[in-house]
């Protein structure tokens, strides 16, 4: 890993970090809150790779297990979370043969709604799964069987709904303003690419 791209990463899970505890959040009933603390870690991956993508998710959970009042769990379920986002983001850079050097309009479009779908097919069953057998049993501090009950008696909606629709909101938020993020500060530093 390049001096460079260690920067990068440095800088995006500081702005990461500051996001987390500025209040610029939409929180839902049972802990989650749509943020934009995964955006600069997307902005490392669109930067640094793949490589450099895992190992912003993985500093990003030891930085907000330090930093966020939600603790581990919530720094293991962002980080999680994130993750999906990253792996969409490179499944779908693979089969488009995406290139930031040369993102033609057409390209750019077709490549970020594949990373958004393929991002949200992995984060919503997985984080479904998560809340239902780690997190919300020790957040809520209630038996796991109680749980779908609970978050669908607040919500009124489907368990699988009230975590999905909040994580499918997320990835649009994660995807699409990381890349609207990038784009300028590749049009005008294209040498970061190199």
């Amino acid at each position: 890993m390049s001096s460079r791209e260690i920067a990068i990463i440095g800088i995006m899970l500081g702005l990461a970090l500051m996001l987390e505890l500025i209040p610029i959040e939409m929180p839902t009933v049972w802990g989650m809150k749509i943020d934009l603390v995964a955006v600069p870690i997307i902005m490392a991956y669109l930067l640094t790779g793949f490589v450099g993508g895992l190992i912003a998710v993985l500093l990003l959970f030891a930085g907000l297990s330090i930093v966020s009042s939600a603790s581990w769990l919530g720094a293991m379920m962002k980080a999680t979370a994130t993750l999906t986002v990253v792996f969409g983001l490179e499944i779908a850079r693979r089969i488009t043969n995406f290139n930031f050097e040369n993102p033609e309009r057409g390209r750019l479009i077709r490549f970020a709604v594949l990373a958004y779908l393929v991002g949200v097919a992995l984060r919503i069953p997985l984080m479904v799964a998560l809340n239902y057998y780690v997190a919300l049993e020790i957040w809520l501090g209630i038996p796991q069987e109680k749980v779908v009950e609970a978050v669908e008696q607040w919500t009124g909606v489907p368990f699988w709904v009230a975590i999905g629709l909040p994580n499918a909101i997320q990835s649009v938020i994660d995807v699409f303003i990381g890349l609207l993020a990038t784009l300028p500060v590749l049009r005008r530093v294209p040498h970061l690419l190199e």
